[in-house]
């Protein structure tokens, strides 16, 4: 049987700040490299329950950061994969939602109106997103069965795989809250996905 663990990014300057950083770098705060020692402790204890076999993770450094340190302690590969990167607001990327309104009030009324199939200017849509995303898992499944796979991304690209791998439409994603640090466990049986578990770690 295979098995998913996704997992957020600890907090960063720019979820302080408020901003869209899709592919925006954003270095941790403070409170955020104390939230990532806890996290990857969290890691480490579902590992001694169940091993991890592979571990994928956005090319973004806060996400990349947690997958290189858990497969240097675990031991286990590293795929650094350009698809788990996070959503891309094009031209509104690393600005709050005042800066983004203020720079293209139009673009930005039309992407409100109509976010999931709305293009972004040098951006995407969230449609786009989310089939990239659902070719990424398609893909994994066909691969070897009864791995248990870490994947360290963000809260849009965790929110998109666990919709494709429990089989939800794209408008259920605001009913799953994925906290920054948080953790998904879906394991797939007879190839659909259970969800086992959806979480945060006690950071403080």
């Amino acid at each position: 049987m295979k098995r998913y663990i996704l997992v957020r990014h600890v907090e960063t300057q720019g979820n302080v700040e408020g901003r869209l950083n899709g592919h925006t770098e954003s270095p941790y705060t403070k409170r955020g490299l104390v939230m990532k020692e806890r996290l990857l402790e969290e890691i480490q204890a579902i590992h001694q329950r169940t091993p991890i076999d592979r571990i994928y993770a956005s090319p973004i450094s806060r996400a990349r950061i947690i997958g290189e340190e858990a497969s240097e302690v675990f031991g286990v590969p590293l795929s650094v994969e350009p698809v788990l990167k996070e959503f891309n607001f094009g031209i509104f990327d690393g600005l709050t939602t005042a800066e983004a309104e203020a720079k293209d009030p139009e673009a930005w009324k039309k992407w409100m109106g109509d976010y999931n199939f709305t293009i972004l200017p040098e951006g995407e849509s969230y449609v786009e997103y989310h089939q990239r995303l659902e070719h990424f898992i398609r893909e994994e499944d066909k691969a070897e069965e009864n791995q248990t796979i870490l994947i360290v991304a963000h809260g849009g690209t965790v929110h998109s795989l666990l919709l494709n791998l429990l089989d939800l439409p794209l408008d259920v994603k605001w009913h799953f809250e994925i906290k920054l640090g948080g953790i998904a466990i879906i394991r797939c049986p007879e190839g659909y996905g259970i969800l086992e578990t959806l979480y945060a770690p006690k950071y403080e």
